[in-house]
């Protein structure tokens, strides 16, 4: 996919988002400073999450969460990037003056596309926790933001734990290494308590603490997950003292590298100074995909999963060589089996797929599909040499309407709706440049049409009428029948 007209027009467009969404996130802000008092930013970053699309993760065992660079996944929540294991599991806990609560199954966990929420409601000791974890674009590291709520009436004790567990070793990218990884060993640095761990034999680190302001006391809680034979394990623990209905937010910010510890250390600090203009970041390009090339379908699977295809993969872009679609309509029920099948379950499972993908770059993986397919069964395709946009509908014959709406081909931007029945089939587009050729393909069945009125002749080929014309708005009404009149304006 190369860049083009398409990609300068988008980002004009991402560029005006960005400056409205925080527009939106200050007035948010007064908003709730003026009828709640003041609140932390991290508690807006919170909030806001119920903007964002959305999916929950059932089965914790199926757990991934991550991008190109790096994963969080399964049950203990292991921390790799594509070279090194960083992390095997951590723990959390809360020890009160009764009891230590170790938080190693949320009772929830809501994933989006740059974040996820897991909550651990602790009803009979009088809490609320509630752990954020937050991937930026290109860092290798992860920020978690814990929230630790006494919702009780009285005032609450209490230690905050959390265990780490490294077990650096190779990765997807250093399997072929001949001699295996050694023991490791954790490091604590009083001034500024900070975690190191380091492999005994390479170059490879894990980094980890919390925000400069809060003093870390280093302990080994009683809740830690399983520690491998060459791997280590080191904890610490934070003093609170919360008062009724009042709210503690503690950052834990893990990185690392597979070069040197400076790097893993640059690392940590850029996610500590960073937290919200990442956010924002991808907070805004979200705000822009979620209404950039958006789909309408009666799937609310497909439709999700081409909705987190924007988020995980980008846009799909026509490249200057794509040609008119030639997908015989007796394919299409292979075609649409072919998107439900990767669409299944597709938010879940992404960024998994994404992280492990070794594939040559000549062949697409099957998460990079689900754009490329929908857009054949809508029968979509531009040809941005010639500057024509064609469309072949093969919708399903289940699917009754479908629609894509700002839709980018090079710097025209398109609407599309296609309405389909037993015998009636509507197409209607929309565009921005008005001299643009638009070219709709129908089977021959519909053997007659009108055009202002006036009946014409379409060409024939390969058992497909074709009806090109140019303009700002098109409208196709068509009929399956042999008395079949097509009704066409132009407007």
């Amino acid at each position: 996919m190369e860049r083009s007209r398409q990609s300068d027009a988008v980002l004009k467009e991402n560029k005006y988002t960005m400056s409205r969404y925080h527009l939106v996130f200050l007035t948010l802000f007064i908003v709730n400073f003026a009828c709640k008092g003041p609140q932390s930013e991290e508690s807006l970053l919170l909030g806001s999450l119920d903007k964002l699309p959305s999916v929950e993760i059932k089965d914790i065992s199926e757990f991934s969460f991550g991008n190109e660079h790096i994963l969080i996944s399964g049950p203990q929540q292991a921390i790799s990037l594509k070279t090194i294991q960083l992390v095997s599991g951590f723990t959390v806990a809360i020890k009160t003056e009764k009891e230590l609560i170790c938080l190693d199954s949320p009772d929830r966990i809501i994933k989006y596309p740059f974040a996820n929420k897991q909550y651990f409601p602790l009803e009979k000791t009088g809490l609320d926790v509630n752990q954020l974890q937050i991937l930026s674009q290109d860092k290798l590291g992860i920020t978690m933001l814990f929230y630790i709520k006494n919702v009780g009436n009285s005032v609450k004790n209490m230690q905050f734990q959390v265990q780490v567990s490294t077990d650096l070793k190779p990765n997807l990218l250093m399997d072929s290494l001949s001699e295996s990884n050694a023991a490791d060993q954790v490091i604590f640095d009083e001034m500024t308590d900070l975690f190191t761990a380091k492999d005994r034999k390479y170059d490879w680190y894990a980094v980890w603490g919390s925000t400069a302001d809060i003093r870390l006391n280093p302990i080994n809680s009683a809740c830690f997950s399983h520690i491998s034979e060459l791997g280590a394990s080191a904890g610490f623990e934070i003093s609170l003292t919360l008062a009724p209905q009042q709210e503690q937010m503690i950052p834990l910010f893990i990185a690392g590298s597979d070069q040197n510890e400076f790097a893993a250390m640059e690392v940590l600090a850029d996610l500590r100074s960073d937290l919200f203009s990442d956010w924002n970041e991808n907070f805004a390009l979200l705000d822009s995909l979620q209404s950039t090339s958006k789909l309408s379908v009666p799937s609310p699977e497909i439709q999700e999963a081409y909705e987190w295809s924007k988020y995980k993969t980008g846009l799909f872009q026509f490249s200057i060589d794509s040609k008119p679609d030639t997908t015989r309509t007796d394919f299409r029920e292979d075609l649409f089996e072919g998107v439900q099948f990767i669409s299944k379950d597709f938010a879940q499972h992404v960024d998994q797929a994404i992280f492990s993908t070794k594939t040559p770059r000549h062949v697409s993986p099957g998460y990079q599909l689900i754009q490329p397919l929908l857009l054949h069964l809508l029968g979509i395709r531009g040809d941005i040499e010639n500057r024509v946009t064609f469309i072949r509908p093969n919708l399903p014959e289940e699917w009754k309407e479908a629609s894509l709406e700002n839709l980018w081909i090079d710097d025209n931007k398109l609407k599309v709706s296609i309405t389909s029945e037993e015998n009636q089939m509507t197409v209607e587009v929309t565009q921005t440049q008005k001299k643009a050729g638009i070219s709709i393909e129908l089977p021959q069945e519909f053997s007659k049409m009108k055009v202002l009125g006036k009946e014409i002749n379409s060409d024939t080929k390969d058992g497909f009428r074709r009806i090109l014309m140019t303009g700002d708005h098109v409208r196709i009404e068509a009929k399956k029948d042999k008395n079949a009149t097509y009704f066409l304006q132009k407007l």
